[in-house]
């Protein structure tokens, strides 16, 4: 992985797991069933802001990104990580007080697949060519299926609802496409890569099997514990890849692209 990523692999995997584990208790959960979802989001969503604070640096970075709001990917994923994780502590604290509140926790659950979706466009950057197309929806997608997976290995009920399966075969989808986009994804050599681009391939699969298919797989065969494990290591190397394999599209890159079309063309005139 390139250097500096490490708090923003952090930051992410933290604040995908917990939002996800909120919008998908929101949208697939059990009216009424106080599970603790939304306090443990809460907590994983905070956690991760804390951990993009440190990444700021100064906290006059801080103010300025808050300034930022409506004009800034940003500063909207700052305020809806706010929004977001306030929410969730809102429709816990409602639920610990015995009164779980309905309406409280759907906002909460919208809140969170807003700031999935903030993520994803903090990220549709100009030059970056592996963080186009389907890569901006995938952070909801994936915290969606983390979240569905996790809220049914937490219950006693048997089989795989019809819900869950339908989350992660959207997940998989959305996946797929951006999957198959990056192997397709041709880097002249003279740019050079690292260990990570070459064996794309292998890590983008990794992320799949580990948050989409081989969880359904361990809920079906009653291995519910190791299910939601499994799915929280796919969410850790699906941002792991995600930053590894970008490729910024410069000047030096495009020649690079045009001097090896024009070899081939040389080669096979």
């Amino acid at each position: 992985m390139k250097d500096g990523h490490g708090p923003l692999v952090a930051f992410t995997s933290l604040a995908i797991a917990g939002a996800g584990l909120v919008a998908a208790d929101a949208a697939v959960g059990a009216p009424g069933e106080s599970t603790g979802f939304a306090a443990a989001g809460a907590v994983l969503m905070g956690a991760g802001i804390a951990v993009s604070l440190v990444h700021l640096g100064q906290k006059r970075r801080a103010g300025l990104a808050a300034r930022g709001v409506g004009r800034s990917a940003l500063s909207n994923e700052a305020a809806a990580a706010i929004v977001a994780a306030l929410a969730a502590a809102a429709a816990a604290l409602f639920g610990a007080a015995g009164r779980p509140n309905a309406a409280v926790s759907a906002v909460a659950g919208l809140a969170s697949a807003a700031f999935l979706l903030s993520i994803g466009l903090v990220y549709r950057v100009g030059g970056q060519r592996t963080w186009r197309g389907f890569t901006v929806a995938t952070p909801l997608t994936g915290g969606l299926a983390f979240g569905a997976v996790t809220l049914h290995a937490s219950s006693a009920a048997g089989g795989i609802p019809a819900e869950t399966l339908l989350v992660v075969a959207v997940d998989t989808l959305v996946f797929s496409r951006r999957w198959r986009d990056i192997v397709a994804m041709r880097v002249p050599a003279a740019v050079g890569t690292d260990v990570w681009w070459r064996r794309r391939a292998q890590a983008l699969g990794a992320r799949f099997f580990l948050l989409d298919a081989l969880p359904v797989f361990l809920l079906a065969t009653g291995a519910a514990r190791t299910a939601a494990i499994c799915a929280a290591a796919g969410l850790v190397v699906d941002r792991v890849a995600f930053y590894a394999l970008a490729v910024q599209h410069t000047t030096e890159f495009e020649a690079a692209l045009v001097e090896e079309r024009l070899g081939r063309m040389e080669t096979n005139p």
